[in-house]
């Protein structure tokens, strides 16, 4: 349908053209006298001007696209390069030229009348400034070429495919362990633990195999029989960070801080991971290095609040398959009843792990919300608000 009204279009614009000549020559034949015929010639060459260009092979022109980089960060410039090399010449006036942008980087004012006047090569530059976080795919670039007057305008797409991918913006973190809090009312520690050192949790009954030293002597001693020391293992250095995807304003800022903080840990040579789920599971187990990195910032460059589910069903869901000796970071904007009573349970089987609340400043915690942070607090969850100015201390100051 449309291709029948572009057609229908073009003969109209042709026939108005032979149209004018007819009606101009007719009317100096007729009527003679220099006026006429002034006017019959003044029109000509722009009249055939337009039957050139209605006839000009549009599709031959040779249109490139340049971009310096396939990858960006949240915030930067991207600068793009159109190139237009016409077969042969034509007396053009300028050609319009159209970039299909993706919608996430449409500006008002992206095209571009090139002024070709008599060259058949010219490029033109584009820059689109505070690149929006994810992957962007150009798909075409249109070209529009008319006469000196406008009595006929032919265009046609050109199908040039190029994709950059904006990674999350991040800022220099200062790393360190987060200290916590040995028991309930106790003190903190943030000495670095590892997977082979041990600490009594409670007791239980001999069994055969239990080392002589686990043996609780005054446990024994009152229940008239033999008593064993019951440990857990202790925190590791490893590290996975639980985002919470569901849907909130703040989410831009929740990816800035997770990024900050992977790359940090990743940096200081933290083994670490990374939990996201949302209407795509995504699981990052715990490891090391540039690739490693690199993985976790495409995932994120592309990742969105899409999860259908509360925070605290997906906390449920994903951190019992980990190992109880990796420590766990969860990344909300907003902590809720259900998110406070989940971790609450994680604690009291000795899971504890650490809260970073992000808010945009520091009045947007709510009441509700000081409460729980307290409850957290009191069962030995660490829990950090922080705002986007202060990202770069969250881990070594908090409130």
């Amino acid at each position: 349908m449309l291709s029948m009204k572009k057609k229908f279009t073009f003969i109209r614009q042709v026939g108005t053209v032979l149209a004018l000549i007819g009606v101009l020559f007719s009317y100096a034949m007729f009527q003679g006298g220099f006026v006429s015929w002034f006017l019959f010639y003044s029109f000509l060459p722009f009249g055939l001007c337009a039957l050139v260009i209605a006839a000009y092979p549009l599709r031959r022109i040779q249109v490139t696209r340049t971009i310096a980089s396939s990858s960006y960060y949240a915030g930067e410039t991207l600068t793009v390069t159109i190139s237009l090399h016409l077969p042969f010449f034509v007396p053009l006036a300028y050609v319009m030229v159209e970039e299909n942008w993706p919608l996430a980087l449409q500006q008002p004012g992206q095209n571009r009348a090139v002024p070709l006047f008599w060259r058949k090569t010219y490029s033109c530059t584009y820059a689109v400034s505070h690149l929006p976080r994810g992957e962007h795919v150009f798909s075409a670039i249109r070209v529009t070429m008319t006469d000196w007057i406008g009595l006929v305008t032919k265009e046609t797409s050109f199908p040039i495919e190029d994709a950059i991918i904006v990674y999350p913006r991040y800022v220099e973190m200062k790393y360190q362990k987060i200290a916590f809090p040995l028991d309930q009312g106790g003190a903190t520690s943030s000495i670095p633990l590892h997977r082979d050192m041990t600490m009594a949790v409670g007791v239980r009954e001999y069994v055969q195999g239990d080392r002589f030293s686990w043996i609780h002597w005054k446990a024994s001693a009152r229940k008239n029989e033999l008593m064993t020391k019951e440990f857990e293992e202790r925190q590791s250095d490893d590290i996975v960070v639980v985002l919470d995807r569901t849907p909130t304003p703040l989410f831009e800022e929740l990816v800035t801080f997770t990024a900050s903080f992977l790359r940090a840990a990743i940096k200081k040579g933290v083994q670490t991971g990374l939990i996201s789920v949302g209407s795509e599971r995504s699981i990052f187990p715990v490891r090391n290095g540039e690739a490693h990195l690199q993985q976790l910032f495409y995932h994120l460059a592309k990742t969105a609040c899409d999860s259908l589910q509360p925070f605290a069903r997906t906390i449920q869901q994903e951190i019992t398959q980990w190992p109880p000796s990796v420590s766990v970071s969860y990344v909300t904007s907003k902590l809720t009843k259900e998110t406070a009573a989940c971790l609450s349970d994680f604690a009291a089987k000795n899971r504890r792990g650490t809260v970073f609340l992000i808010k945009r400043d520091e009045h947007g915690v709510a009441n509700e919300e000081r409460d729980l942070v307290e409850q957290l607090r009191r069962k030995g969850i660490m829990t950090i608000i922080t705002t986007p100015e202060r990202f770069a201390n969250a881990l070594v100051g908090g409130e």
